[in-house]
């Protein structure tokens, strides 16, 4: 049987002329390499060299093989080459997915300082609706999601980096836009834009209204807090979204107050559990819980008075 260090005294040869510039190469006897070769040639069935005077040279059928064991080898080189850049973060790709109000805000900047320090890793962003999220991730579609929808999935491990709480947003200089905090009674008959009907955080909200007897008017619901958003500032109506966490819910037309009594929800990074995370997504996961704690920390609260958008 051929061995990889038979093709090793081969090559040594062949790249040095000599046996005695082989055994350096590889740091072996020179009796050993001559061995090797030997060893190499009776399993092949063919002389590889022929000497003349103290010179080896190669035979047709040596050089022959010779370009095939160089193309091997730098097969070889060509994985060792991959192999560094992998572990140097100098190649790979992450398939994130996240949510319409978070890729409105914040998710640039985590991009944007991920990719000053690996300039060479490819990013993709998808963005869904927060129900669609977790499809992405258990199908394997994304590796990495980021939501503020609890997830209830056996496959899918949730690690939370932010604690929020639902709002109530109201168009700028509504009746309600100078209230400390709105209360389910505040709403009543109010026209509500509601989150659509399969929507986890609508029957949250709807169960508080039903536990305080509260009615409203539900003419209107949309898939996204980005449209929910815009039908406020457009003065359809007023709606309770969350969890709510700073620089999300500021835009321009709208004021956002607390609501209370309070639902309470997590802003999440979510990824396969049963699946090994890549280098690179696990940097990109410490990175952007670094960067979300980072940047909230440095927000103090607003208290208990209404937020303007738009500043």
């Amino acid at each position: 049987m051929i061995t990889l260090r038979q093709i090793d005294a081969f090559r040594g040869v062949m790249v040095t002329g000599s046996v005695t510039g082989a055994s350096k190469m590889l740091g072996v006897s020179q009796p050993a390499v001559t061995r090797l070769l030997q060893d190499l040639e009776s399993e092949l069935g063919f002389k590889l060299f022929v000497r003349a005077s103290r010179q080896l040279n190669p035979t047709i059928e040596g050089r022959m093989l010779y370009e095939d064991v160089e193309t091997a080898f730098l097969g070889l080189d060509q994985i060792k080459t991959a192999a560094i850049n992998i572990k140097a973060f100098s190649r790979g790709n992450i398939r994130l997915v996240t949510i319409p109000s978070i890729a409105g805000t914040f998710i640039g900047g985590i991009i944007a300082a991920f990719n000053r320090q690996y300039p060479d890793i490819s990013i993709s962003l998808e963005v869904q609706p927060s129900q669609r999220v977790s499809e992405y991730i258990a199908s394997g579609v994304c590796d990495v999601g980021i939501s503020t929808v609890s997830i209830d999935h056996s496959a899918i491990v949730s690690r939370s980096v932010l604690h929020g709480q639902s709002e109530c947003i109201v168009p700028l200089g509504h009746r309600l836009s100078k209230k400390k905090k709105i209360v389910p009674k505040d709403l009543k008959e109010e026209t509500f834009i509601s989150y659509m009907p399969d929507s986890i955080y609508r029957h949250k909200v709807d169960a508080v209204f039903a536990s305080f007897n509260v009615s409203r008017k539900l003419m209107l619901s949309a898939r996204t807090t980005e449209a929910i958003f815009q039908m406020v500032a457009s003065g359809l109506g007023v709606s309770i979204i969350g969890p709510s966490f700073p620089q999300m819910n500021f835009r321009p037309g709208i004021t956002s107050i607390p609501f209370q009594p309070a639902i309470h929800g997590d802003l999440a990074l979510l990824y396969l559990d049963h699946r090994p995370l890549s280098m690179v997504a696990e940097r990109f996961i410490d990175m952007t819980e670094a960067h979300i704690k980072s940047a909230f920390s440095k927000r103090k609260p607003s208290g208990s008075r209404g937020r303007k958008s738009g500043r």
